[in-house]
């Protein structure tokens, strides 16, 4: 079925996360040293203990959020991207020193919050070009981070020697703050779980506020699920939940993808593995 309405992830997938997160991943944890009193020096240690320990088990340590009930589920790897990883990391460092979990996560939240705009800008190659052949397309980024942030990393991608912003349309179609990660186990629109071969937990499907953000997107274009594209680089976040609607998914991977991930979606008939952004546009317009 043709293709109506193209949804983009954007940090990792038209970016270079490692790049742009090493940054972010220092001034959060300066903010987690001055808030424990801990020399930077030992935080910094522990993170990088951490980080080695993430990579060796990242079902272990998937990344957690309270669902509608108030239970906290893994609803993400956590070893994926700097951004993903920085929150076990965090959680393990406070340990013991906030019992509030509530008050833990709206820390956790804040330090997000305030860390992300010292993250880098770099590209994946090959953005440039395809942001602009979707200029005439019904082409939407969609993401966790702020709409903003986005749409400054977005203006400055596009404006050119002489100051303009050829990727001016661009502006109103990105939608951030889409919290992929919330889950609510009442949503039966789907399933309440995906198994992949080879993942020691399930994929929670049930992430009503995503999915509320891609309907409105369908309404808007008259569309249904099955001609919808989405592209991402977490397949829990990003494309677990269209794919189980009905939608095409692209995984666009990196060096830390899991391989699960990429087995399961090379031999799911809606879905395909995507080496870099220069696939994207033929993938979603061509297949």
């Amino acid at each position: 079925m043709a293709t109506k309405v193209l949804v983009l992830d954007f940090d990792g997938t038209m970016t270079d996360a490692e790049e742009e997160g090493a940054p972010f991943t220092q001034v959060y944890l300066e903010h987690v040293a001055y808030l424990t009193g801990l020399d930077f020096e030992e935080v910094e240690a522990i993170a990088v203990h951490m980080e080695a320990d993430i990579a060796e088990n990242p079902d272990i340590y998937g990344w957690t959020w309270a669902d509608t009930q108030g239970n906290p589920v893994k609803v993400a790897p956590s070893s994926v991207d700097p951004y993903l990883r920085i929150k076990p990391i965090a959680e393990e460092i406070f340990h013991g020193l906030i019992p509030d979990q509530a008050m833990l996560q709206r820390l956790l939240q804040h330090l997000y919050k305030i860390s992300y705009p010292h993250s880098g800008m770099t590209f994946r190659p090959g953005v440039k070009r395809l942001f602009k052949r979707l200029l005439d397309k019904p082409a939407y980024v969609v993401t966790n981070s702020h709409t903003g942030a986005v749409q400054e990393k977005l203006k400055k991608l596009g404006t050119n020697a002489e100051g303009v912003n050829i990727l001016d349309a661009w502006h109103d179609q990105v939608i951030g703050l889409a919290m992929k990660y919330a889950t609510n186990p009442d949503f039966n629109a789907v399933p309440i779980h995906l198994n992949i071969p080879c993942m020691d937990r399930p994929v929670l499907l049930r992430r009503h506020l995503y999915a509320e953000v891609l309907d409105e997107l369908l309404e808007r274009h008259n569309a249904t699920w099955e001609e919808l594209v989405v592209v991402g680089d977490i397949f829990e976040l990003d494309l677990a939940l269209p794919l189980a609607m009905g939608a095409r998914v692209g995984l666009v991977v990196n060096s830390f993808t899991p391989v699960h991930e990429t087995q399961y979606l090379a031999e799911h008939p809606r879905g395909d593995v995507l080496l870099g952004v220069n696939e994207i546009y033929d993938f979603a317009y061509k297949s």
